[in-house]
């Protein structure tokens, strides 16, 4: 089989790769996608994960001519008996330059499709809403990020190594800072809560224009901007921190940055949908209206309960939501036994 984009920076694709090649299944990550095509035979599975994604351009006869050609390449599989299937991390690409295409786009590939997997439940009745597909879909839990970086340290030790007050109440954004992320909603409720002693950090790499939202974090003292790739090893350092892990994405599906806060041991403030409604529960998840006044509101809640988060408690619940080995056990049965869902 192949699996298809080569996103490997994600750390997704690498883990479920060595998961199925574990499960005894031959998996390529090709670059070119043309190239390896060729290689695919009459009942070899073709793996898709952001290819829509892949193709988007502020060019809109480029990105259409991307997604055409691509379909063309599907349909051409399709008729030589090689099977698709397509994991539904978005359900349409993030800050798409002509969101129209996207969704269109997204229907096509839905069209062709053998098989469906989906992080959560509830994916498949939004799927069938949106999209009209109705076929096969697998439940995959996205797996949690414990083994993946070192122990978080105390708050207190992560504090004092990011120079931060020790008493006060911390905020964190994690992930590339991208606009659809809503960082300047973000920035804008921290504002509308905070003390003098509380902190906003804001880790990531910037991707696409936040300009606007660099300036206006910049500007206050109580904003700690680290616009750079965190290092793998310093991951649990902002997550230890951290009181709450800030989620005001516009249009997520699926949320691996909650699993990641999770994982840490890092409580989430976000919106009570999609994923993040399998995720909720006990302090999980401290529910928000998106939107600055919403925001603050779940800043203001997780700051007044954060000494009484059982950060321990929440690893040992995220190890046990699922792990890479179960996703790939499960993603591997389908591979093997045809497209049914189950």
């Amino acid at each position: 089989m192949a699996v298809w984009p080569h996103w490997l920076d994600n750390p997704y694709l690498p883990n479920m790769i060595d998961g199925l090649r574990t499960e005894g299944l031959e998996v390529s990550a090709p670059h070119i996608l043309s190239i390896e095509s060729a290689r695919l035979h009459a009942g070899d599975w073709l793996h898709l994960h952001w290819s829509t994604e892949a193709h988007t351009s502020h060019v809109r006869w480029i990105y259409e001519a991307r997604a055409a050609a691509f379909n063309r390449q599907l349909q051409i599989l399709k008729r030589r008996g090689v099977r698709i299937a397509w994991t539904a991390h978005n359900l349409v690409p993030h800050d798409d330059p002509h969101p129209e295409l996207g969704r269109s786009i997204r229907k096509d590939l839905l069209a062709l499709v053998d098989h469906v997997f989906i992080h959560f439940p509830s994916a498949q009745e939004t799927l069938a809403a949106e999209f009209g597909y109705t076929g096969p879909c697998t439940v995959v839990r996205h797996p949690h990020y414990i083994d993946s970086h070192p122990a978080p340290p105390s708050q207190l030790a992560a504090r004092t190594k990011l120079g931060l007050p020790i008493d006060g109440f911390v905020a964190l954004s994690f992930g590339l800072l991208r606009p659809y992320k809503g960082i300047g909603d973000i920035i804008r409720a921290f504002q509308k809560v905070a003390r003098d002693q509380d902190r906003l950090i804001l880790a990531g790499n910037p991707q696409g224009d936040v300009s606007a939202d660099l300036e206006l974090a910049r500007a206050d003292p109580r904003i700690l901007v680290c616009a750079k790739r965190i290092s793998k090893d310093d991951v649990p350092l902002y997550f230890a921190a951290a009181d709450g892990a800030v989620i005001a994405h516009r249009g997520f599906f699926t949320s691996g940055s909650a699993l990641l806060a999770l994982s840490m041991g890092c409580p989430v403030i976000g919106p009570e949908v999609n994923h993040l409604v399998d995720l909720a529960g006990g302090q999980r998840l401290y529910p928000v209206e998106l939107g600055v006044d919403g925001l603050a509101l779940g800043l203001a809640e997780a700051r007044a309960k954060a000494g009484t988060v059982d950060r321990e408690s929440m690893r040992s619940w995220a190890g046990s939501y699922s792990s890479w080995s179960e996703a790939a056990a499960r993603t591997a049965a389908v591979f093997r036994n045809g497209a049914d869902g189950h």
